[in-house]
């Protein structure tokens, strides 16, 4: 007789084999979304790098570029204007710095920035039979030329004075050749008219006269003496605290230098510079 066997109940085992693969599958979640997590915070510390350009450096030595380029172009475009005095420029200057400050606040980054401003005068006769008498003790002496107009001058033994840091040069018309003497009697000549005498690099006509240099950069007395005697033009450019004695002459201001103290501070770094330089280009004596 055939006997009858009921099918056995596997319930359990379904049950224990899906519990595992949903333990799995969380598993494999878990990992995923770490790694989703690493290469999140991976691409927001590339691009925090990137945005710093990987140096600490940078910020500051971007801010000190920006303030000195825009100081630059503002000293030449007021001194192309004629009569750049420091009341004027200050406030421009201060608008800089402001700008500045503010752009690289938004990135984080405190900066200051102060100025020390130095007028300047130029100094100028032109076409003219008999100079003014002047004199003036300057800071800085950037240039002085003298052009001769030897056929206007008042001939023989009646010179003229020019006197650059101390050193005085005496310019004569002989009739044939303008003489031109230092302290010491050594002479410097030219038979061109005009001629054009550099005082600041002692040459005539672009021709070195054996004459030592003055060292005007140091600043000292610079004048005009006996200059009735003389004709042509000249051009000084000086820096002084104090006025131009004599009948003066025709004289504009520029703005001779500025010097710049900055601070920069980042999370990074403290970055400060100062006394840093900046010359003016225009007015030049060449």
């Amino acid at each position: 007789m055939a006997q009858v066997t009921r099918p056995r109940d596997d319930g359990g085992n379904h049950n224990r084999d899906r519990g595992q693969m949903i333990l799995l599958m969380g598993v494999v979640l878990a990992v995923m979304f770490v790694a989703l997590a690493l290469l999140v915070n991976a691409a927001i510390y590339t691009d925090n790098v990137a945005t710093r350009g990987g140096d600490p450096a940078a910020e500051a030595l971007e801010y000190q570029n920006g303030v000195v380029d825009s100081t630059e172009g503002l000293i030449k475009a007021e001194n192309e204007e004629g009569n750049a005095t420091e009341e004027e420029v200050r406030p421009a200057l201060e608008n800089i710095s402001n700008y500045h400050r503010q752009y690289h606040l938004r990135r984080g980054a405190a900066t200051s920035t102060t100025f020390d401003i130095y007028e300047g005068q130029n100094v100028t006769e032109t076409d003219t039979e008999g100079f003014a008498d002047w004199t003036v003790n300057a800071n800085n002496i950037r240039g002085f030329v003298v052009d001769i107009n030897r056929d206007n001058m008042t001939k023989d033994d009646q010179p003229f004075d020019v006197t650059l840091a101390g050193d005085v040069f005496s310019i004569n018309e002989t009739g044939s050749e303008v003489v031109i003497k230092d302290g010491s009697g050594n002479e410097c000549t030219s038979s061109n008219s005009p001629v054009r005498f550099n005082v600041t690099n002692v040459s005539l006509d672009n021709k070195s006269c054996p004459f030592d240099p003055p060292s005007s950069d140091n600043g000292g007395n610079i004048s005009i003496d006996q200059g009735s005697n003389g004709a042509g033009g000249y051009e000084a450019l000086i820096e002084s605290d104090t006025g131009i004695s004599g009948p003066p002459p025709n004289t504009t201001t520029f703005i001779y230098r500025v010097e710049l103290d900055l601070r920069v501070d980042t999370p990074e770094l403290q970055y400060e510079r100062q006394g840093l330089e900046i010359v003016s280009e225009v007015p030049d004596v060449e």
